[in-house]
């Protein structure tokens, strides 16, 4: 039995990716409490999954918080334009409810947009020194300039958590073990390629 504890055996293998994911998302979700600081632990989740896929060592709860304060102005800040837009995406999505409800279909399109463009720019940001402008423009051409991979990181994230909320009893806790973890690690898998070639 000696070689089923092998780390390299994929059952441990399997068995430790999702310990570190529930640990990630556990911090995620306490540094994502005060709802301001969500972009800065976002930006340190993503950094974490690229580092867990790529199977670099190191310690996942030091590696999360120093992720966490590097990154904390620029995340905290583009973490705020999200929050603004899926405040502005849901109020014109109550709105139109009341007076255009065919008007959703566009808001419903333009808020999958938004999420395409934050999936790639808080990975981008944990990984290259850029300004936010520069972020988001170069998530938009990624998002657009590989829009397969782009296709299935929507797919997942947004089948994940729409499975999640319609099957209540077993959802909710998947959703609070692994609701932002698994997402990011799968991005990331996608994701990863993409940035070796950037990294070329």
């Amino acid at each position: 039995m000696k070689w089923f504890f092998d780390m390299d055996n994929p059952v441990m293998s399997a068995l430790g990716t999702a310990a570190d994911l529930l640990i990630l998302n556990l911090l995620t979700l306490l540094c994502c409490l005060p709802v301001v600081t969500a972009g800065a632990a976002l930006t340190a989740l993503n950094d974490l999954c690229i580092h867990l896929v790529r199977r670099e060592e190191g310690s996942i709860v030091k590696g999360y918080f120093r992720s966490f304060r590097l990154n904390f102005k620029k995340g905290t800040l583009l973490g705020l334009l999200f929050l603004l837009a899926a405040a502005l995406l849901y109020v014109d999505y109550l709105a139109a409810l009341t007076y255009i409800p065919v008007m959703n279909v566009g808001i419903v399109a333009l808020g999958l947009i938004v999420l395409a463009l934050a999936l790639y720019a808080f990975a981008l940001l944990s990984r290259y020194e850029n300004g936010l402008w520069a972020t988001l423009k170069n998530a938009a051409a990624l998002a657009v300039g590989f829009f397969p991979r782009t296709l299935m990181m929507l797919v997942f994230t947004v089948g994940l958590w729409l499975l999640g909320i319609h099957f209540v009893r077993w959802g909710a806790p998947v959703l609070l073990m692994f609701g932002f973890s698994l997402p990011a690690y799968m991005c990331a898998l996608w994701l990863n390629g993409v940035f070796n070639k950037i990294e070329k």
